[in-house]
């Protein structure tokens, strides 16, 4: 009886020992589908192309290799990687790591630039990644760029603090949360032009939903951002962009919010600034279908023009599947404030298509689309604005002799302020732009309308002029200024 116990007893000691041996070698067949499931789902879902160049599967660990490329530009990255057989990687035990949490895998990545096609690409750190999938196939990436600091082509330097990226994501790859942060950057170009942020921040927290679609919310914040000569410099400070997809039935309800604390132009200020776009009635299904067909048109090797064709028309037949829901897409709110005052707006569209074959006839998209958006600006505002024209027109004044040196040395503050007040009307009247205001109580407004393919202004029919100055306050025909 003692003889038999002794055997049964050594018998599950060496079963014991035999699985203990056998399942990392079990965990590493389960990593490497799980490794070729990732990619699959990458290449699937971030426009990059992801691909497997080499695996070595070990006992108690494996080594894999793979490009990251994207269809248009031409650089890769090369990503060589160090898996860790679960349940406890044996491997790390034996190098000192005590993390005794079970786990199917842990893969310690290295990812570089391969630029060679590139010339004078910069000379970028190595990113380090530490992927975990857990028993239950769930998992989390954390990974880091240390700082760099390196020079570019002709002179110009690159300066970065450094940046980290955390992800975690479930089994099938439907939900995953991500959160990026680069401390700063700084670019500095040859002709010493310069571009900086800091606290650049990236947070994104998904789930597919119907037809495929992720819904949830993402967001994009950059603390400071500045750019151009030292002398001229343009900078945004607390700049936010978020948007929020939910589901509404079949449909996807989105919300757009783009806000600014201030911006700055030389010694200027302005601000705080605040866009809000809810557009409602989308088909999920119709969004998903074209972009699925989007990137398989990025993947492949048709020439720019032909692809850039194909995307057109595919961009018509979304308009016209998308019409069939009547989607609409309102500003809610349009706020930006100055020390005149605040340029405000409103307005809502709406394509309704459910009566129409606009996939038959596109031309019916006119009759379509239809809506109304108002703009409001104070007197103050656009006095602001208009005084660099006519600033430019008493210069002009000067040149030819109109007036003299000692009329423009005495153009004071309050004398220009005085000039602007009373030609001011006459300026309104003659800018394409300004024209079409309508000033009540000292506010001059806009309202724009479309109806049954025409565009109103202000309730009044518009035609296109020859030559319309939209973009620049600066095509006024010449006011005489009297002294």
């Amino acid at each position: 009886m003692k003889k038999f116990t002794l055997v049964l007893g050594f018998t599950l000691i060496a079963l014991v020992a035999l699985a203990a041996a056998g399942l990392p070698y079990w965990f590493g067949m389960e990593a490497e589908k799980t490794y070729g499931a990732m990619l699959e789902q990458l290449s699937g879902s971030s426009g990059l192309q992801f691909t497997s160049k080499k695996y070595q599967r070990g006992w108690l660990s494996s080594t894999a290799e793979t490009v990251i490329r994207h269809p248009q530009l031409p650089i890769e990255l090369t990503a060589q990687h160090h898996i860790s057989h679960g349940p406890l990687p044996l491997d790390r035990l034996l190098q000192g790591d005590w993390n005794l949490t079970p786990v199917q895998a842990r893969i310690a990545s290295r990812i570089s630039l391969n630029a060679a096609g590139m010339q004078n690409a910069p000379s970028l750190p190595p990113l380090s990644a530490e992927t975990t999938f857990r028993l239950n196939g769930d998992g989390a990436m954390h990974a880091e760029m240390p700082p760099l600091k390196t020079g570019v082509a002709k002179g110009g330097t690159i300066d970065c603090r450094g940046m980290s990226v955390d992800m975690t994501f479930d089994r099938a790859w439907r939900k995953i949360r991500l959160d990026a942060l680069m401390p700063s950057l700084t670019v500095t170009a040859p002709d010493q032009r310069e571009m900086s942020l800091s606290n650049l921040s990236l947070h994104s927290d998904t789930q597919e939903g119907f037809a495929s679609y992720s819904f949830g919310d993402a967001s994009l914040n950059v603390g400071q951002l500045e750019f151009g000569y030292a002398a001229e410099r343009i900078g945004l400070k607390g700049f936010a962009l978020s948007s929020t997809a939910r589901p509404a039935g079949d449909n996807v309800s989105l919300v757009i919010r783009y806000t600014l604390d201030e911006a700055q132009v030389a010694e200027e200020r302005f601000g705080p600034g605040q866009l809000v776009i809810e557009a409602r009635n989308l088909d999920a299904a119709a969004l998903m279908k074209f972009k699925n067909e989007f990137d398989a048109l990025t993947h492949g090797n048709l020439p720019p023009a032909q692809a850039g064709m194909i995307v057109a028309g595919k961009a018509m037949e979304l308009i016209a599947e998308l019409s069939k829901k009547a989607p609409e897409v309102e500003i809610t709110r349009l706020s930006f404030k100055t020390r005149e005052g605040e340029i405000s707006g409103t307005g809502k569209f709406v394509l309704d298509g459910r009566k129409r074959d606009i996939a038959r006839n596109p031309m019916q998209m006119l009759t379509a689309f239809a809506g109304d958006f108002e703009l409001a600006m104070p007197a103050a505002v656009l006095k602001r604005l208009l005084t660099p024209q006519i600033r430019q027109d008493i210069a002009a004044y000067r040149q030819s002799g109109a007036l003299t040196a000692d009329d423009v040395a005495h153009l004071g503050p309050e004398a220009m302020a005085e000039i602007v007040d009373r030609v001011f009307p006459q300026y309104l009247a003659r800018n394409e732009f300004t024209r079409l205001l309508v000033e009540d109580g000292g506010v001059y407004k806009l309202r724009l309308s479309i109806r049954q393919g025409q565009l109103l202004i202000n309730g009044k029919p518009w035609h296109v002029p020859a030559q319309v100055a939209l973009a620049s306050l600066g095509t006024s025909d010449k006011v005489f200024l009297s002294p």
